[in-house]
């Protein structure tokens, strides 16, 4: 029997990394290229201080049989428009392939050209942007996916039930989990420090709909020194590499700033394990990011900032909280006490809670190119 034929499209690496993991298991049953426009172009300048296409291309450029690069034409940092596909994506050959995997659900990149060739013939399945705006939190006219449907993708994975079920037609919405978090049944808990992910940090303008970043107000009254006093851990802060603010140092600068003298603390950016990263926290603080599922789907306390991001998934999440330093403190004992929140990790994450997502995924995959024989 003839393998199955698949272009694989890798946009943004933050994005795509939650699917990165199903490519060897798509490679057992299929012959697979790949597509890298916009920052996993090699043209890309990296943002931050680690680049993480180095990673990618070390564990997965193995399995594919043709690598296409958009190149500086593809790349919204240079000037590249959406509506105005690369000469890349214009001159593939999409008639050979039996399904396409996006790894976003924005209508960017010019992706919607190879989507005007095959979206009466085969799948196109675009991926959730990640914990975004939906009518689970009240904003759905902000949801990517209802703008994008029918014009870059006709399916698209999201994370869970809870998830698919927020779209009244949802036959074309399939729930395949976060096949990236499965690895994290392979990591011990070693309860070093406390994480704190940022989100937007006060040295830049933020989205209208956050009114949270982490500036010195944050630091004060999150209680974080407090935090430290009692349970004796560092403080380690995750920031998030941006594109549109490629200045890591200015970062670090300005958080230097404003953390007091006395609180004991790093400040990382670009972390090469971020599975390892998670599971040497003894306590999260986050903003609602998803991100953040890493530490719930792994039993740790987490504690989510209510106006420091989307909302989205999180709509009905214990630990989300306002930015007030008792109401945090107070928290933080509940969830030590409470323990792994099951209830929510079932209905948000498919596969969240035995870490086989990846599995849920595939069985999508291979139900589509049966449906399309």
């Amino acid at each position: 029997m003839l393998k199955k034929k698949i272009l694989f499209i890798v946009t943004v690496y933050r994005i795509g990394e939650r699917i990165h993991p199903i490519i060897p298991k798509l490679y057992e049953f299929s012959d697979i290229d790949l597509l890298k426009v916009n920052e996993m172009s090699s043209d890309m300048n990296w943002y931050g201080t680690n680049d993480p296409r180095i990673t990618f291309n070390s564990k997965y450029e193995k399995y594919f049989d043709n690598i296409f690069d958009g190149g500086s034409s593809s790349i919204e940092h240079y000037g590249a428009r959406n509506e105005t596909p690369c000469d890349v994506i214009k001159n593939l050959n999409i008639d050979k392939y039996d399904l396409v995997i996006y790894d976003d659900d924005r209508n960017r990149h010019g992706v919607w050209y190879i989507f005007e060739q095959i979206k009466n013939k085969i799948p196109m399945i675009g991926n959730v942007h990640g914990n975004w705006w939906s009518s689970l939190d009240g904003f759905p006219e902000k949801n990517n996916i209802t703008k994008s449907y029918n014009k870059s993708f006709n399916y698209v994975s999201v994370f869970g039930a809870k998830e698919k079920n927020s779209y009244e037609f949802n036959d074309f919405v399939l729930d395949g989990g976060i096949p990236s978090n499965d690895e994290l049944k392979y990591y011990d808990r070693t309860n070093d420090f406390i994480l704190v992910i940022v989100n937007f940090l006060g040295n830049r303008n933020m989205p209208s709909l956050y009114n949270i970043q982490v500036d010195e107000k944050f630091i004060n009254t999150s209680g974080l020194l407090e935090l430290q006093n009692k349970y004796h851990k560092k403080i380690v802060f995750k920031l998030k590499s941006r594109a549109d603010h490629p200045y890591p140092q200015k970062d670090f600068d300005y958080l230097n700033s404003v953390v007091p003298k006395e609180l004991d603390y790093e400040i990382i950016m670009d972390f090469p394990d971020h599975n390892q990263l998670i599971c040497g926290a003894f306590l999260v603080i986050s903003a609602p990011s998803t991100f953040a599922l890493k530490p719930i789907q792994k039993g740790i306390p987490t504690i989510l900032i209510k106006g420091a991001g989307t909302v989205g998934n999180f709509c009905d999440y214990r630990g989300l909280v306002e930015l007030n330093k008792d109401i945090i403190l107070n928290r933080v004992e509940k969830e030590i006490s409470l323990g792994r929140d099951n209830n929510f990790i079932k209905n948000t994450i498919n596969g969240g809670i035995n870490f086989n997502s990846t599995e849920k995924y595939i069985k999508n995959i291979r139900g589509l190119l049966s449906e399309n024989n």
